[in-house]
């Protein structure tokens, strides 16, 4: 028996799913093993059997699963897909990680009532149906402070204050008390530097922030002071935009911004996806333009993954992420023309339909106007 036989019989023996094929086609069937808090599904599939049974990144799949069929694409990365599209990942492209089925910046679990248990199988559609543009999409990033530029970069940590934002009033970074990434530290260096008083924590609950307190590699004083002080509000927030759940989270978080006085910190883990697009739609509540959101969103691809301004894979990412957004708030269907869209007007709709008062809309809009005295 061959070694390659010989795992895969082991493999067999310890997992619940199979491998067959049929018609012709290579089929992998599994179980749902984990539903994370956003939705996402971890099967009992390894990506190495995937890969060793003739799937490859850059693959078309069907995914059948209770009552759908759903095509996606075999990438390694959220990010290797459009916002709402639908993945099959093998996370990172290590081996030895659990398949897993996604929606970008959505909740898959909730889209086609999936909970653990259930069964699903994977289908090898299209060969190589999305390898070129998988191919433009890819990204690699290290979480070693030695391999960037300078602490800001490395943090993501940044001011906002496009259209008649002011100076000094609004930050993103980075999570400055997750420390995952290695980066907590030096978000909490600059969160100091800037004096932020208040902070929206989109990404973790109270408990999560409670247990980064008591870890060996804590070193987050300046987040910890303000949040004893009652200046961090943790909203725990899926990464489905369009969630009603989402947008309610939301509405919490800004009304505590209008309750609470600037420098304003909004951060969740990379300061990427979330955080961006909270940024965007503040940036177009206040006057900026897309373009000035664009490359706002963009500084961050920059920081991480070194993409080039201008590049093919920046404007493609671009369009796939932060412009669908801005049509998302304005309303618009997938791929629509921006160049038309009043952008305030379309941020002022926005927060009205997820709950903000008319008067809370203008007392926001005030504060990220307001320019700070030299005392704050």
């Amino acid at each position: 028996m061959t070694r390659k036989r010989l795992v895969l019989g082991v493999l067999l023996l310890t997992l619940t799913f199979s491998l067959s094929w049929v018609g012709g086609v290579f089929a992998a069937t599994g179980l749902v093993q984990m539903v994370d808090k956003y939705g996402n599904i971890t099967l009992d599939i390894l990506t190495e059997v995937l890969l060793n049974e003739g799937f490859e990144f850059g693959d078309i799949l069907m995914i059948e699963v209770g009552t759908h069929n759903v095509e996606a694409p075999f990438v390694t990365a959220y990010s290797d897909v459009n916002t709402g599209s639908v993945l099959v990942r093998g996370p990172g492209g290590v081996a030895s990680n659990p398949a897993m089925l996604a929606i970008n910046m959505g909740n898959f679990s909730t889209t086609y009532e999936v909970k653990e248990g259930d069964p699903v199988k994977l289908t090898l559609l299209e060969k190589e149906g999305y390898l070129a543009e998988w191919t433009i999409r890819q990204l690699k990033r290290t979480n070693n402070r030695e391999d960037y530029a300078s602490d800001e970069i490395f943090a993501n940590f940044r001011g906002v204050n496009f259209g008649n934002m002011a100076p000094g009033v609004y930050y993103r970074s980075s999570s400055p008390v997750n420390n995952e990434l290695h980066r907590a530290a030096y978000a909490d260096n600059f969160m100091a530097e800037a004096k932020i008083k208040t902070v929206i924590n989109l990404a973790d609950s109270h408990e999560e922030l409670e247990g980064y307190f008591q870890k060996d590699d804590f070193n987050s004083p300046y987040y910890k002071s303000l949040y004893d002080q009652g200046q961090v509000i943790f909203l725990s927030m899926g990464v489905d935009f369009k969630a009603p759940e989402f947008q309610s989270k939301l509405k919490q978080g800004l009304l505590f911004m209008v309750a609470n006085p600037s420098p304003y910190l909004v951060h969740c883990n990379e300061g990427k996806d979330r955080a961006g697009f909270v940024a965007a739609l503040l940036e177009a509540l206040m006057g900026a333009t897309i373009a000035e959101i664009k490359e706002d969103y963009m500084i961050t691809y920059s920081n991480y993954y070194g993409v080039e301004y201008g590049s093919e894979q920046y404007e493609k990412i671009a369009d796939s992420n932060i412009l669908e957004s801005l049509r998302d708030i304005a309303g618009l269907p997938k791929d629509a023309d921006l160049s038309e869209v009043n952008l305030v007007q379309a941020a002022e709709n926005y927060l009205l339909k997820i709950g903000l008062t008319a008067e809370q809309i203008e007392t926001l809009k005030i504060q990220l106007a307001k320019p700070l005295t030299p005392a704050a």
